[in-house]
């Protein structure tokens, strides 16, 4: 006779049931989260968690906000939990036309975008990137839109080009302020006269 693991009843050992008494006891084994952490990492082809990395943690930038965002090295991640619902479906980073990238931790989708930008951050006037969504049909299709800057309570979107699809998104937006490149004259005399016309380089320039 034999003590069952997972019951405590005694039983006689049979073929395939040697240290429980019966299958159901030997199919409700439990397992410690870390053992089903270890399991569902390994499961899915990521690292190996007897490889002494499993555990390693890393920083990545969030491709979003840019913040830091910190991982297993097994589970790479380019956007926090709440940075992705903001741009699932919406306006992606780099998805515009535009020479893009960071200037002092603002994101720009274009040379357009950096010049507004520049120009307020230097005059010292204040204005926050927009995280709202706003719904609008196009061809049939619902998208989310997510205008540019927010600016002493006005919704301000800065484009280079406009087409159907640009006005089914600006009419989803009440009183939303469009401004061309006609519109930014004043910015982009200012950002040449004192960064030159290759202003652009300017992108990755950290926070001061």
């Amino acid at each position: 006779m034999k003590t069952c693991k997972k019951c405590g009843n005694d039983f006689e050992p049979s073929k395939g049931l040697v240290s429980y008494c019966s299958l159901k006891c030997r199919n409700s084994r439990t397992f410690s989260e870390e053992a089903k952490l270890k399991k569902s990492v390994a499961n899915k082809g990521n690292v190996p968690w007897n490889t002494g990395n499993f555990w390693k943690t890393i920083v990545s930038k969030c491709l979003y906000c840019g913040d830091d965002i910190m991982h297993w090295v097994s589970t790479p991640k380019k956007y926090h939990a709440e940075c992705w619902k903001k741009c699932a479906g919406g306006n992606r980073k780099g998805s515009g036309r535009g020479k893009h990238g960071w200037y002092k931790g603002i994101w720009c989708d274009s040379s357009y975008e950096l010049a507004w930008v520049i120009y307020q951050l230097d005059h010292n006037i204040p204005f926050i990137r927009n995280t709202q969504s706003y719904e609008y049909t196009f061809n049939g299709k619902q998208y989310q839109y997510y205008p540019d800057f927010i600016q002493d309570g006005k919704i301000i979107e800065i484009k280079g080009f406009v087409n159907e699809q640009t006005l089914a998104k600006i009419k989803s937006v009440p009183n939303l302020i469009v401004l061309m490149r006609n519109d930014l004259q004043k910015e982009f005399d200012y950002v040449i006269r004192k960064y030159g016309k290759d202003f652009i380089k300017l992108y990755n320039v950290p926070v001061e």
